[in-house]
């Protein structure tokens, strides 16, 4: 198998995910990490560090002296932090997919702002599987001409970072349970009032100054870990 060395890891992430998708079940056996280098020609040290992110994917589960197996055939992306979605979709082997749900430009008192929202998903091979509902309001007079771009086929931290050298750095958010509406449920193919997680607030730049205001649903799909100081 012919694979781009400059993205191996992710590649060969893909790839097994794809395995897994196509021809295997829950709690099948899943090949050895040897098996898997020699299958795609690479080294075990790449398929190590591609099964790392199908773990936490939450696709396979690790049995101590008998290998990986099938935990699930639907994928429980692990968004550990808030960053710039497509880095993060590429990273694991996937890739972004966006669809504008609406795109529109407002005077707020005497500045006007774009409001983007966008439903984020993934890319397989299988399938297409929504992760987040997004909804972000920025600053027309930091951002010029920032409503004309197509964030369909951009990355709107890519831009920000590239066009306007703003580089997102922290966020102040506010985390609360939802219930989906009827648009969340179409989006997300879920059942209509299906508990989610929302994240709501601030992203700043190293410098403390705002970058954009948020608000972000998450899908079924996802999963969090979260690491707490007592």
């Amino acid at each position: 198998m012919d694979f781009n060395n400059n993205n191996l890891k992710s590649q060969i992430t893909a790839a097994i995910q794809s395995d897994i998708f196509n021809n295997y079940e829950v709690g099948d056996k899943l090949p050895s990490e040897s098996e898997y280098a020699k299958k795609f020609d690479v080294s075990r040290t790449t398929v190590q560090k591609a099964m790392k992110e199908v773990y936490r994917m939450n696709l396979i589960t690790k049995k101590q002296g008998k290998g990986s197996f099938v935990k699930m055939k639907q994928p429980k992306v692990l968004m550990f932090n808030f960053r710039g979605f497509s880095d993060y979709v590429y990273e694991i082997g996937s890739e972004p997919v966006t669809k504008i749900l609406t795109k529109n430009k407002v005077k707020l008192g005497n500045k006007y702002f774009l409001i983007l929202r966008r439903l984020r998903s993934m890319k397989t091979e299988e399938k297409i599987i929504p992760l987040t509902l997004d909804e972000s309001i920025l600053d027309l007079t930091k951002y010029p001409e920032l409503d004309q771009i197509d964030f369909e086929k951009n990355s709107l931290y890519k831009v920000l970072r590239e066009r306007y050298k703003v580089f997102p750095a922290t966020t102040n958010l506010r985390m609360s349970a939802i219930t989906a509406d009827a648009e969340i449920a179409h989006n997300f193919n879920c059942k209509a009032k299906e508990a989610l997680l929302q994240a709501e607030g601030t992203v700043f730049d190293s410098d403390l100054n705002m970058v954009e205001k948020v608000r972000v649903v998450y899908s079924d799909y996802a999963d969090f870990k979260l690491a707490l100081g007592i």
